[in-house]
């Protein structure tokens, strides 16, 4: 689905089996953020071709965080394609993040994520995505903001109506509340979450995050 010119979104829409929703930024450097899981993807392949977009044509991949639904997939793709995530996530990763993995019956990424992303910028073309740490749902948790056209991908920090979960290995119900206390004071006109439906439009989403920190915070 586009949203923008060289901006598009994959969201899941099925209830039987749980995935992510994926973004696709077009343009020199051909950018996937959450590729979802493995036996999965086809859904991601045939929406890219419904726009008249190729997977074979991705050189970056970004992941919010680092749990099964949202990265099994990597191993999709060959080793000219650079994969990135936060320092912090990596390490999760290599230590309690694998038992998400056992748990869930899922392969674990064999192919290296070798760009570790930070606070600050991350420059695609004439896309300026800010990344910004989100640490609760995972430890390492980032979302990414796009002030031009007042995105926020917000992985599994903030959904509509609801928050990602913290009962998982490495989840932090304090440090959620934080995150998304630092999120709700954007300027938000696109709220892309990793699951579920996309929220539009100041006031709504402004209404989301009120409800969200009253419930659950």
């Amino acid at each position: 689905m586009k949203l923008f010119d060289d901006f598009y979104v994959y969201p899941w829409t099925s209830y039987q089996e749980n995935n992510c929703n994926t973004i696709f930024i077009d343009g020199p450097v051909p950018t996937l953020i959450d590729p979802g899981h493995s036996h999965l993807f086809n859904h991601v392949v045939e929406g890219m071709a419904r726009d008249g977009k190729s997977a074979d044509t991705i050189k970056l991949i970004v992941c919010t965080h680092s749990h099964p639904d949202h990265i099994e997939a990597l191993d999709h793709f060959g080793n000219g394609v650079l994969r990135a995530i936060s320092r912090e996530e990596h390490g999760y990763l290599q230590e309690e993040g694998k038992e998400l993995f056992l748990m869930s019956g899922c392969q674990a990424p064999k192919k290296p994520l070798k760009l570790f992303l930070k606070e600050g910028q991350l420059t695609l073309g004439d896309k300026t995505l800010q990344v910004i740490p989100t640490p609760g749902h995972s430890p390492g948790s980032i979302c990414f903001y796009w002030e031009k056209e007042r995105v926020l991908i917000s992985g599994d920090t903030v959904f509509y109506m609801g928050v990602g979960r913290t009962d998982l290995p490495g989840g932090d119900m304090a440090a959620l509340g934080q995150s998304i206390r630092r999120l709700a004071k954007f300027r938000i006109e696109y709220l892309i979450p990793g699951h579920g439906e996309m929220v539009r439009g100041d006031k709504p989403i402004k209404r989301n995050f009120e409800l969200i920190l009253g419930e659950f915070f």
